[in-house]
């Protein structure tokens, strides 16, 4: 901490005390002609000229946390949680808050970058359900790529990142995705989404990288069918 005593005209004095760690203002109060200060006791003691004496003494650190919440100082909250070797669980809430904070201010990319410090740890529905709608989807399919790689994607979260990259034309993504080596994801929901998407030459591809035969056999018959269509309609 950095204690500042700035003298007036009028013989009062402004204290402040800067916690440069968290580089924030821990304390300021005004008082009246300051003419010594000392460190005791876990305190400041301030030897006023009027005679009193002033004892500043730092809150314990649910109180300083209680206090950040109430100014919406969520990234300096998770330092001193960090700091302070607080448990997993209750840094992951203030991310969560921080990241709700932010969402409710329209800084949805600030707001994901939170959420995304949570994989693992918080119910991936929580943040999903907020990034649904389609003019927050690049949002969502940073989170759903975030759960791919660290193997916590189900099924439903591989179909709905394949919809994602489907519906923005990623191209480049989708192909990077589906090539990944040791990426975790269902095959046989990803084979559908992409069929169904209209992707078969990714959906053979897939097919052929998990061994499934059957469904690699099943597209490639779907588009010869289709193409004889074509040519039959055509002829």
């Amino acid at each position: 901490y950095l204690l500042v005593v700035t003298a007036d005209k009028t013989r009062m004095n402004a204290v402040t005390v800067y916690d440069m760690k968290n580089k924030l203002v821990a304390f300021h109060a005004a008082c009246q002609e300051v003419r010594h200060a000392v460190w005791e006791w876990g305190s400041i003691i301030l030897a006023c000229g009027d005679g009193a004496v002033v004892q500043v003494t730092e809150k314990d650190t649910q109180a300083k946390l209680e206090m950040l919440f109430r100014r919406n100082l969520y990234g300096v909250a998770i330092n001193l949680a960090q700091s302070q070797q607080l448990d997993d669980a209750f840094i992951v809430d203030i991310q969560r808050k921080f990241g709700d904070h932010l969402y409710s201010k329209s800084d949805f990319d600030g707001a994901m970058g939170q959420y995304l410090a949570t994989v693992g740890k918080l119910e991936p529905s929580y943040v999903i359900r907020k990034f649904l709608d389609a003019q927050r989807i690049h949002n969502l399919t940073s989170y759903l790529h975030a759960l791919h790689q660290r193997r916590l994607a189900n099924a439903e979260h591989t179909t709905l990142l394949l919809n994602c990259y489907t519906k923005l034309k990623d191209h480049a993504h989708l192909e990077a995705f589906i090539s990944s080596d040791g990426l975790s994801l269902d095959a046989a929901s990803a084979i559908k989404t992409l069929r169904g998407g209209g992707y078969s030459e990714h959906a053979v591809f897939l097919a052929e990288q998990h061994g499934r035969h059957a469904d690699c056999i099943a597209i490639l018959i779907q588009v010869c069918v289709c193409v004889c269509v074509c040519v039959c309609v055509f002829s």
